[in-house]
């Protein structure tokens, strides 16, 4: 609807709609919840601008999921580049699903002293400077998510 200024104004079906209660807001306290899972989510990083060599570039940013479904991000996030080089013509980056994330966990997981397995001590120091109680231990019998975007989909041609 119009008012006679030409400006649209919105005017609710049901005027009691209309009617609005502030939200109630809880305090968001980290001690009541606990950590249920790990979860990486990879996404196209951006390309760089001086490189012409075909470059395909992968952000993995690791989070913790809290038992109310809410993530932490851990700040401990990856990243892989991949060229192309002497390949004339358009580049295919398919891969399988399988691959890609047998890739995400070998980047994320650490080097040492166990290699191949998830740095859970780094994890929980992490999680503690965020205020989120959880220790190494708790955090190795955890499940883990790796979440992979529309675009990367797209382009591994799943």
């Amino acid at each position: 609807m119009s008012d006679p200024n030409g400006e649209i104004r919105y005017i609710p079906l049901d005027p009691e709609a209309a009617r609005t209660t502030p939200a109630k807001r809880l305090p968001f306290d980290l001690a009541n919840l606990s950590v249920t899972g790990l979860v990486i989510v990879c996404e196209l990083d951006d390309q760089p601008h001086v490189n012409s060599v075909p470059t395909l570039n992968m952000s993995m940013t690791q989070y913790l999921r809290l038992s109310d479904e809410s993530m932490i991000r851990l700040d401990m996030d990856r990243g892989v580049s991949t060229f192309r080089h002497g390949r004339p013509g358009p580049v295919s980056w398919k891969r399988t699903s399988a691959d890609v994330i047998a890739e995400v966990l070998t980047l994320v997981q650490g080097d040492e002293p166990d290699p191949g397995t998830f740095p859970c001590e780094e994890y929980a120091q992490a999680a503690q400077l965020r205020g989120i109680s959880v220790d190494a231990e708790t955090l190795r019998g955890l499940p883990y998510t790796i979440l992979l975007s529309d675009q990367l989909a797209t382009i591994f041609e799943f």
